[in-house]
């Protein structure tokens, strides 16, 4: 029997099937909205290749998402390692926190905001140096 090519719209809809704790009998998504009846449809006639697509890409997204949140976490880490350096009652500014920074953190705080810009643009919009 002849392969079947892997159909991309069977594989985003079945990278998208999350839990179903209130409707074990019907598929719903990761945000817990239903599949249409016509999604549904289309998901049970799924291949093993699409299957084995949809696994490879929930893969590809949740290694982006680590390497994401391990991203933020080192800004922030970075950051709040100059933040305790302030003297009490100190407002607590980026250009006070940056004017501490060593050049190796300044230039790694700023490689992390772009990187992390890159990613979400509309989330990160301000850079070092700018208030």
């Amino acid at each position: 029997m002849p392969e079947l090519p892997v159909r991309p719209d069977i594989v985003v809809l079945l990278t998208d099937v999350g839990p179903s704790r209130l409707d074990p009998d019907h598929l719903h998504r990761r945000d817990g909205s239903p599949f249409t009846a016509a999604e549904h449809d289309l998901i049970l006639t799924c291949t093993p290749a699409e299957i084995t697509a949809a696994k490879a890409q929930k893969r590809l997204e949740n290694d982006w998402a680590r390497e994401h949140q391990a991203m933020q976490k080192a800004l922030v880490d970075l950051f709040t390692k100059y933040v305790d350096q302030l003297p009490d009652g100190t407002l607590c500014s980026a250009g006070e926190v940056y004017g501490l920074m060593t050049d190796e953190d300044y230039t790694e705080c700023a490689r992390l905001v772009e990187a992390l810009k890159a990613r979400d643009p509309f989330k990160y919009r301000t850079e070092p140096g700018q208030d």
